[in-house]
């Protein structure tokens, strides 16, 4: 090894003692190893990198001395300073519903920011507490207490014929509607993370359809209620 390589490895240990950056202990351990001849291989294998990896940072080792191996973007300064990003999240926490455009718009209007990624707006949906999610239908119509009042007159009328039920003399069948589009309109929108997003909808009938029959021997009886 000549003394312009010892020299230049010297130098290297002196940078690998004084980063605490990974990527430029990455690339100051590369070059150190391909001066002192390890094979392209080796050092892949060690530092689990590409062999274009080491050769570009050999490259600007060379041409830029140590400091080509310095980072050169330090991390943009924050947008939003410490006032202000609590003061976001204050104002979507207190919003009964919530849409992109109005997020842009607000901080844009107040701060006079336009974040170039859209993931700036989602994380701050997030920290809100925020998340973007299927909404779940309500029918605000709906009535419990004649759902389990039509439960107990089903229940009695089976109570009445269970003789001839069981010894097959009487067949029960149950006639229900499905309505396989009705959940279709509940879309995905902005909604608080720890609760459910409820739509309020009712069918485009006034009144619930419950359809039971009684078939007996010759004879069938129907029972249409609602």
């Amino acid at each position: 090894m000549n003394a312009t390589s010892q020299s230049q490895i010297n130098e290297l240990n002196k940078f690998i003692k004084s980063r605490r950056d990974s990527r430029e202990l990455k690339r100051a351990i590369a070059v150190k190893l391909a001066l002192e001849k390890y094979p392209y291989l080796e050092i892949q294998s060690i530092l689990n990198v590409s062999a274009s990896f080491i050769t570009k940072w050999k490259k600007a080792f060379f041409s830029q001395g140590i400091k080509g191996l310095s980072l050169k973007y330090k991390g943009a300064k924050p947008l939003l300073n410490k006032r202000e990003k609590p003061e976001i999240i204050k104002w979507l926490k207190e919003k009964d519903c919530w849409d992109f455009l109005d997020l842009y718009s607000y901080v844009f209007e107040k701060y006079q920011i336009r974040f170039k990624s859209q993931q700036s707006y989602y994380n701050l949906f997030k920290e809100a507490g925020i998340s973007w999610k299927k909404s779940q239908k309500k029918n605000p119509k709906k009535d419990p207490k004649q759902v389990e009042e039509i439960k107990k007159e089903i229940t009695q009328k089976i109570s009445e014929f269970q003789e001839k039920i069981q010894k097959n003399n009487l067949s029960v069948f149950l006639v229900d509607e499905c309505h396989l589009l009705w959940g279709d309109v509940c879309g995905y929108v902005w909604g608080k993370t720890s609760e459910r997003v409820e739509i309020p909808m009712t069918n485009e009938r006034e009144k619930q359809t419950s359809d039971r029959g009684f078939k007996l021997p010759n004879k069938t009886i129907f029972d249409e209620t609602l």
